[in-house]
């Protein structure tokens, strides 16, 4: 009577080991919106193993569905992500934590960075959130170091010049009213000083119209 009561009684269908898989990863991390610049190395780790062991396959979708579908987020932000995993390891992740660092500045000093910490000097500033002034405080050293900091001012201060060129250009090409020979003169002066001061900073004109 008890085996045919057994026999009789329903099996349960044997889950998918790929389904059960990505569903324990996903569980571990819910929260994939912290992508942008706050998710840690494990969070990265997690979709790395997701992509490169296909285990989006179980869930009858492509890579790039599993992305915008699951995670809510452009294939290319999660394939960017995974690729600073791949580039630099985990230790990126917490840097970029701490500082708000970006992959250029982090590029350039990543030699001295490991997953133990920021190496300035041969003193080495471990990664910990309480540390993070003192590692803010080692990155900006190391990036002072480097000259990036005197190149990212140069370059700001040369952005604001082409800024404040092109809203004359445009007010120029605005003016509708008519001018007199008085103003004829005074703006084709301004115009020769303007062209002087630029061919001093090394700009070469050529008396040609520039393509549109």
């Amino acid at each position: 009577m008890n085996e045919l009561v057994k026999k009789e009684i329903p099996q349960p269908p044997t889950a998918d080991p790929l389904q059960i898989e990505i569903g324990q990863w996903m569980g571990r991390r819910e929260a994939f919106g912290l992508m942008a610049g706050r998710c840690s190395a494990a969070d990265v780790e997690i979709l790395r193993r997701i992509k490169d062991d296909q285990l989006y396959a179980s869930l009858d979708c492509t890579w790039g569905e599993f992305c915008t579908g699951r995670l809510h987020m452009p294939r290319r932000t999660v394939d960017r992500e995974i690729g600073y995993l791949r580039d630099f390891g985990p230790a990126f992740f917490t840097v970029r934590q701490l500082t708000r660092i970006n992959v250029r500045d982090y590029r350039a000093i990543s030699a001295h960075i490991t997953e133990e910490g920021v190496n300035v000097d041969g003193n080495t500033i471990r990664l910990l959130p309480e540390n993070n002034a003192p590692v803010a405080a080692a990155v900006e050293e190391l990036l002072q170091r480097t000259g990036i900091r005197d190149s990212h001012a140069a370059t700001g201060a040369f952005d604001a010049l082409l800024r404040r060129c092109q809203a004359v250009e445009q007010a120029l090409r605005s003016f509708d009213q008519p001018m007199d020979e008085h103003q004829r003169i005074a703006i084709t002066r301004q115009g020769v000083l303007i062209r002087n001061a630029a061919v001093e900073l090394g700009a070469i004109f050529i008396d040609m119209q520039l393509p549109r």
